[in-house]
């Protein structure tokens, strides 16, 4: 009778499989049909990101914020139909739809301006100049996120800066803002550094850039487009002033001069005049050394170096 039983048992306990062997076969087939239905957001590691922007220009904004975009990948990315989003009024909101075919090269740039910047870089977007509508310009104040989604609502990356973190907002947001990013001052941007490198801890990829960088997929940086240079250099505050010289393509259109010592610090900024005494904001002579110059116009940079003798 022992033996019996026992036949019994296993002959139950093999059909008792067979029962969940089939169940599984039949369902793991639908499970996995309506899981990519369920869009889950997702952080696309190693993909496309947000690589630097300017959301507080010098002066007025209107018609001077851009953003960069930079593909890590080894191949090229359509990004047809791709947004950038902001968080506004506790709810994203559409800030930049990329309504063009195209694709960004692997390793390389897409730039997305509003006019004035799109004129001054030759971006590769153009986007709205409102600054009336808050949902399309990127806001100065804290707290800020900006993300990257694609065609389907896939979030490929996210941007959170400016420090602060104040009123009623959602989960996702507090988790960018708790690693934000800092506050740029007006005219800087902020920018990963090295290019393409995410951490997912905006505060460690992200660094406040006194010298932008915006590059696009035609024109690469700006900064390599023009020279600016002092006469006389070697410069003697003791024998007068010099005059800073730009390159003619760029005028003179609002023009803004600053000069930098070697450790990055602003020394002085001449509006109105392209002729510097050698003196800092303080009324003080500087000291002999090299320094470099970046000239600003309606119409694009150039940037210099020049040595001061005492």
């Amino acid at each position: 009778m022992k033996n019996v039983k026992s036949k019994e048992g296993r002959g139950k306990s093999k059909k008792l499989k067979r029962f969940i062997l089939h169940a599984l076969l039949f369902t793991l087939p639908a499970l996995l049909f309506t899981l990519p239905a369920l869009h889950f957001p997702l952080y696309a590691a190693g993909g496309v990101v947000i690589n630097e922007f300017v959301y507080d220009a010098d002066g007025t904004d209107t018609g001077y914020e851009w953003l960069e975009l930079y593909n890590n990948r080894s191949e090229p990315v359509d990004i047809t139909g791709w947004k950038i989003q902001k968080y506004y009024s506790e709810a994203w909101k559409d800030l930049m739809t990329i309504s063009v075919s195209t694709s960004i090269k692997a390793k390389s740039y897409f730039l997305l301006c509003q006019s004035k910047s799109f004129f001054r870089y030759g971006g590769d977007f153009k986007y709205s100049d409102s600054n009336t509508d808050s949902d399309h310009t990127m806001s100065n104040t804290a707290p800020q996120t900006l993300r990257l989604i694609d065609g389907l609502g896939n979030i490929m990356d996210a941007v959170a800066y400016a420090e602060t973190v104040t009123g009623s907002i959602p989960a996702d947001v507090i988790d960018q803002i708790k690693t934000s990013a800092l506050k740029a001052k007006s005219g800087a941007s902020l920018t990963r550094d090295p290019d393409g490198e995410d951490t997912n801890n905006n505060s460690v990829d992200f660094f406040v850039n006194a010298f932008p960088t915006p590059r696009s997929s035609g024109y690469g940086s700006y900064r390599e487009e023009g020279m600016c240079y002092a006469a006389p250099n070697p410069f003697r505050p003791s024998n007068g002033s010099c005059r800073i010289i730009a390159p003619k393509d760029i005028g003179t259109l609002n023009a803004s001069i600053e000069i930098y010592d070697l450790s990055g610090m602003l020394v002085v900024t001449l509006t109105g005049t392209n002729e510097w005494d050698g003196k800092n904001t303080s009324g003080d002579f500087v000291s002999t050394g090299s320094y470099f110059i970046v000239y600003d116009t309606m119409n694009g940079r150039a940037k210099g170096k020049m040595t001061i003798l005492r």
